[in-house]
């Protein structure tokens, strides 16, 4: 569904523009909004950006699970709870509420990262570190293998 990494800055009220190519599959969905929500990666911050339709189909998947396991109270606290509903502006652009912002730590230079069914906002410096962990990882001869591709 999605797929690429894009460069944008977020001005002074907040906002940043969508890539085009994200918008274009929003479009194509009929989507107008997004659920935006904390997410920790690999000892780092960033935000997660989820079409309604896919959000939907997240929440349904967690309800399947055991209510009263602490792991999925957990998720629903931290996840579904940090999360905030956000319209998409007629230039393509949202914004991005404070405490999401300071969540993530992001600061004007900021990077869309795609995720098949949604997408990942981050601080650019931040991703680049993420990046280079995530490449020397993928070097080792036995990645592809132990990951069954």
């Amino acid at each position: 569904m999605f797929s690429g990494r894009f460069e944008h800055a977020i001005d002074e009220k907040g906002r940043v523009s969508i890539p085009a190519r994200f918008r274009e599959v929003l479009q194509r969905e009929n989507h107008d909004r997004l659920y935006i929500t904390n997410f920790p990666y690999a000892g780092e911050r960033c935000l997660a950006l989820y079409p309604p339709s896919q959000w939907d189909t997240l929440n349904a998947t967690l309800r399947s699970k055991p209510r009263f396991d602490p792991r999925v109270q957990a998720f629903e606290t931290f996840f579904i709870g940090g999360a905030q509903e956000v319209p998409v502006d007629r230039q393509g652009r949202i914004l991005i509420p404070t405490t999401l912002r300071n969540f993530a730590r992001l600061d004007r230079e900021v990077t869309f990262s795609a995720r098949q069914d949604h997408f990942q906002l981050w601080d650019r410096k931040v991703l680049d570190k993420v990046l280079k962990v995530a490449e020397e990882t993928i070097l080792d001869p036995e990645f592809f293998e132990k990951l069954g591709l």
